[in-house]
């Protein structure tokens, strides 16, 4: 009698299945948004289940989390693997969770990638039973469901950049609403000044080892810093757990490392290994903050976790990084593959430590001010129609 008192009270609470791919370990934007937010999520009295194809997903207390094979990216690779058992299980299981798990919220993130089946699937159960469905695009590239566009009639659709949004109207002739991304201003959070004490200057480029994350770009910049007299330590995040869905990450990584070694900085460049809870740490041991990406970001948390902790930032203008770093006040923006403008801005970063610091304050005001999680997380419940786990929370605009 008490633990089915216990299990009712249980379901009457709230609840929120967050359906995505990957889950920390493995290393990225999307997977360390869904670690905040279930987290804050739950911190509000929500139930939430994270349902993701991380084998070995980082737990916690407060969240469940349900690893399946059947959202395993290396599993569902093979297009021939996603036949009509595979559709059957994935639809026994969603309809389960639903059902006997009582979640009246479903929220998927990136579903338009590498797959369709559990969109599709989530679309069907829709019809029959009472849940709301909401989606986020993170990236708009590439679309899978650009034949069956059927997030176009879900809850809500949310783009984490104006760019992301624009790109959506512009590649899918839909436009979700704006909702950009925030960090946790309490976890990145530090103590130590840039260039406190009379060390080597430490520069890190926290990104997923895939070419178009420019890692190749700051190895080069080091070179040239070194080049004008200047000598720094440059940190490498070296994660080996990344949604590598094109399989590059081995392959650029040897890339990188001749260079490295072509280049003599093999003295000078560290490969250090990251998981999510390494993160803040990591930041705290930087005096400056590059992500040269080659590519358009479609947003990119990593200068919003440099601002909140304080670190000058210099980052390419493209995609959605400009929503998020001021030029000249928060850290500097270049030209992408620009290598010149990239040396210059962070050797002025290093001469000029009173500008770096300045420029750090300026980032941390602007991400508490404008980029919190936890006011997205508030907003986030509100649409979601928890209006009483969202009090407490100022969240009566859209983020960003």
């Amino acid at each position: 009698m008490a633990e089915g008192a216990a299990r009712r009270r249980l379901l009457d609470r709230p609840g929120v299945l967050l359906v995505h791919w990957a889950f920390p370990p493995t290393t990225g934007g999307v997977e360390s948004h869904l670690a905040d937010a279930a987290r804050l999520l739950s911190d509000k009295g929500i139930r939430v289940m994270v349902v993701t194809g991380e084998p070995a997903p980082l737990c916690a207390s407060s969240y469940d989390v349900l690893s399946t094979p059947l959202l395993e990216l290396d599993r569902i690779r093979d297009p021939r693997l996603r036949d009509r058992s595979y559709v059957d299980a994935l639809e026994s299981l969603l309809a389960g969770l639903l059902v006997e798990g009582g979640f009246r919220v479903v929220h998927g993130h990136n579903l338009h990638h590498f797959a369709p089946e559990p969109a599709l699937v989530l679309d069907r159960l829709r019809d029959r039973l009472p849940f709301r469905l909401y989606h986020t695009f993170h990236e708009t590239w590439p679309d899978v469901l650009h034949d069956r566009p059927v997030y176009r009639r879900w809850t809500g659709n949310y783009a984490v950049s104006r760019f992301v949004q624009g790109e959506c109207w512009r590649r899918l002739g839909f436009r979700p609403r704006l909702a950009r991304l925030g960090v946790d201003v309490q976890r990145f959070r530090v103590t130590r000044e840039v260039f406190a004490g009379s060390g080597i200057p430490v520069i890190l480029h926290p990104a997923r080892l895939l070419p178009w994350k420019g890692v190749h770009v700051s190895v080069r910049m080091l070179a040239a810093l070194a080049g004008r007299g200047i000598r720094a330590t440059l940190i490498i995040t070296d994660s080996q757990r990344i949604a590598d869905w094109k399989q590059e990450l081995a392959g650029y990584r040897r890339e990188v490392v001749r260079l490295v070694y072509t280049l003599g900085l093999n003295r000078w460049v560290e490969f250090r290994p990251a998981s999510f809870d390494d993160m803040p740490a990591l930041y705290e041991s930087a005096d400056v903050v590059v992500y040269p990406t080659v590519e358009e970001e479609p947003y990119g948390l990593v200068p919003l976790e440099a601002m909140s902790s304080r670190r000058p930032i210099v980052a390419s203008r493209c995609g959605g990084i400009p929503e998020t770093v001021v030029d000249d006040c928060t850290g500097f923006l270049v030209e992408p593959n620009d290598l010149e403008a990239l040396t210059d801005r962070v050797a002025l970063l290093i001469s000029d430590q009173a500008l770096s610091r300045r420029m750090g304050a300026e980032g941390r005001c602007r991400v508490v001010r404008s980029f919190n999680v936890r006011r997205y997380v508030t907003w986030l419940a509100l649409q979601y129609g928890f209006a009483q786990a969202a009090r407490g929370g100022n969240a009566a605009d859209t983020p960003g």
